[in-house]
């Protein structure tokens, strides 16, 4: 019964009027004013006015009252967003604090300009923020050779990492350029979980994922795991978003720092040191030999018949005989604390360290034979080329660095004048 049908007020106007009715017509027929007939009728018309007054009653109270049901639907409703509400009321300090600790850590990475430690920051962060977390895994996207390379990781407890070149959900990141959320993975029409090592492997049934990208720029992928089900929520996934792109246009101003840091200290045409870096790296090379009492090579060469072989062939193809010798001569010089630069035109210089007289020799004589037996292709004709060297020996030859300079400089001079593709050492 509703409100309407209850209402004692309702029902009281009702009563009276039957009462009212019923009285008056039994005194009418009290003084002769009715006969028992017309009584009769005025009570059938009564009872007829009463039922068809309750049932229009009935219709108006059914149309314009809300039933029971539809009045706790609202009622649930408005407790439900109560709840909601108060929820939200009660979390929004934890929010803040929340807001303001990556209010911070943004602050902190945008100062670097290093990559390695961008990303180290970025996953060190990432496990303070998402403590659900099992595994953290950060993927650089090399855009040359278009694979993925894990750069950092994070692991809470002892397992292997073996998707080294990122794992299928890691793919569809890239491919989509969008952040992904997974609930269960077992679950999940996108992805095939036997294809996955992760699920395979570690039991990893959800994540978060994002890719760290500018626009249509990638640079990497993040990826957040965890063994349990629903284990991050859409909050989680847009907090992610967040560091991912900030990091990503932190990432991209350190790849154009170091950049700008190479064309700074490389030579443009062969892509080795240019003379001032090397001349700093040289001096500190003959610092630490001092004091570790070990020897440095120092070597200067020069290209055979340079300028014959631009007149003959054009500057086009002498800069290709400059490039192939740079890249040979860094091949074989390497990387253990070793170094080349070009030096003046078709002039270069290297240095090799902890080293001796003998395998100095050998070595200055290795890349003398190689380059002699280098040849390049050019109309259908082998263009081949050669150089001198002079080498110098630190301490023995010169014990500071312009005398060595000087030395290195009077020796390749020397195999010029005694018919060039030669090495020279003092004796």
């Amino acid at each position: 019964m509703t409100l309407l049908q209850k209402s004692p007020l309702f029902n009281f106007f009702s009563y009276i009027f039957i009462i009212l009715t019923v009285s008056v017509s039994f005194l009418f027929f009290s003084f002769g004013f009715l006969s028992l007939g017309s009584l009769l009728w005025v009570l059938a018309v009564i009872v007829l006015i009463e039922f068809f007054f309750i049932k229009a009653k009935k219709e108006i109270v059914k149309r314009y009252t809300p039933s029971m049901e539809e009045v706790e639907e609202k009622i649930n409703l408005l407790e439900e967003e109560l709840k909601e509400k108060n929820e939200l009321f009660l979390t929004l300090p934890r929010r803040a604090r929340k807001i303001l600790s990556l209010s911070k850590v943004i602050d902190k990475l945008i100062s670097y300009i290093d990559r390695e430690k961008v990303y180290n920051f970025l996953g060190e962060k990432l496990i303070d923020f998402f403590p659900q977390a099992d595994n953290i895994l950060i993927f650089h996207f090399d855009r040359k050779e278009n694979f993925l390379e894990l750069t950092y990781s994070f692991k809470k407890h002892d397992v292997i990492i073996r998707e080294k070149r990122g794992d299928i959900m890691d793919f569809w990141v890239l491919k989509h350029n969008q952040s992904l959320i997974v609930e269960d993975f077992s679950q999940d029409f996108r992805f095939d979980s036997s294809q996955s090592i992760a699920f395979q492997e570690r039991n990893i049934h959800s994540f978060i994922s994002s890719p760290l990208s500018l626009g249509e720029y990638i640079l990497g992928v993040v990826r957040i795991e965890s063994k349990k089900k629903k284990a991050f929520s859409m909050d989680e996934l847009r907090l992610l978003r967040i560091f991912t792109d900030v990091g990503a246009a932190v990432l991209e101003r350190a790849v154009l720092f170091q950049r700008t840091k190479i064309l700074a200290m490389n030579d443009a045409l062969t892509g080795v040191f240019l003379r001032e870096p090397f001349l700093e790296r040289l001096k500190e090379e003959l610092m630490r030999a001092r004091i570790t009492e070990t020897r440095v090579a120092l070597g200067l060469l020069d290209v055979d018949d340079f300028k014959k072989i631009n007149d003959t062939y054009g500057h086009s193809i002498g800069d290709l005989v400059l490039k192939k010798l740079a890249k040979i001569l860094e091949k074989e010089v390497g990387n253990s604390g070793n170094a080349v630069a070009r030096f003046g035109g078709e002039e270069f210089i290297f240095f090799i360290v902890h080293t001796s007289r003998e395998e100095a020799k050998k070595f200055a004589e290795g890349i003398r034979e190689k380059l002699s037996s280098t040849y390049l292709r050019f109309r259908r004709k082998s263009i081949g080329f050669s150089v001198s060297l002079g080498v110098a020996i630190f301490p023995e030859d010169a014990r500071d660095f312009l005398s060595l300079m000087e030395v290195a400089d009077s020796l390749l001079y020397k195999a010029k004048r005694e018919g060039k593709n030669k090495v020279c050492f003092t004796y």
